[in-house]
């Protein structure tokens, strides 16, 4: 691997453990960070490199400067939600119902007028691109791995065919937020199969050009998606205490 590369991935990795430190509340807000030297010597990386790991997390809104007062851990409110690295660090450890619930509601925000715009504006180019996505996902079949990323484009071809700027930047909360659902899937066989119908369903009213019934066809497959993380979550929930009371049980 090149140096550059190398020194990126280097960077990135800091970036995450730090972010960890920060979403998990062992550094809380308000929280003074070390200096830059007990940084490097923590996790053994160059000064430079935990300066330009914190550049990152400064564009992220986790931290902040103050003069003559190191660099401490803003509060929440200021953080970057919608940035699609700092969804992944979130969701890696605050895997709960309320995160789940938070992501799918903005969702449910965004994803239901953008298919009316995309039905009422989008292109017949923008809608081939969002069909050739639904197609790689019916030819998928029950293959979760393969059925995501063409779930992923498909989503993200309607936001893009909107051809509004701002609903196009939302497309990193979106993907995040399928990747959770992913994640979760494997908790329930089939499930990505099962929601292929209601692709087809959006699909079509798009086709149809029919702002309402595009926005409405998008709701039943948030019915659905909701349903899916909320029984998932729940199966975690039981294997996860199945696990503690055999683990209890065996230390007796």
């Amino acid at each position: 691997m090149p140096r550059d590369a190398e020194l990126r991935q280097s960077n990135t990795h800091v970036a995450r453990e730090i972010a960890k430190l920060i979403v998990s509340g062992v550094w809380h807000e308000g929280w003074t960070l070390p200096r830059e030297i007990e940084l490097a010597s923590q996790f053994g990386v160059s000064r430079t490199s935990i300066r330009e790991s914190l550049s990152v997390l400064k564009a992220k809104g986790l931290i902040a400067a103050r003069q003559k007062a190191g660099t401490h851990v803003r509060e929440r409110i200021n953080w970057n939600m919608l940035d699609a690295e700092l969804l992944e660090w979130t969701w890696a450890l605050r895997p709960t119902e309320e995160f789940a619930r938070q992501l799918t509601q903005v969702r449910r925000i965004v994803e239901p007028e953008a298919c009316a715009i995309c039905a009422e504006r989008g292109s017949d180019a923008d809608l081939a691109r969002i069909e050739r996505a639904y197609r790689e996902m019916d030819a998928a079949g029950m293959d979760s791995r393969a059925y995501s990323e063409p779930d992923l484009r498909f989503h993200r071809g309607i936001l893009m065919a909107t051809g509004n700027d701002f609903l196009v930047a939302f497309g990193a909360t979106v993907e995040a937020a399928l990747r959770m659902s992913f994640d979760l899937s494997t908790l329930n066989p089939g499930a990505p199969r099962k929601s292929l119908p209601y692709h087809r369903a959006i699909l079509d009213e798009i086709w149809a050009r029919n702002p309402d019934g595009a926005r409405r066809a998008m709701h039943r497959l948030m019915d659905l998606t909701e349903r899916n993380i909320t029984s998932a979550l729940s199966r975690r929930h039981s294997e996860a205490m199945a696990a503690a009371d055999a683990s209890r049980e065996h230390d007796a």
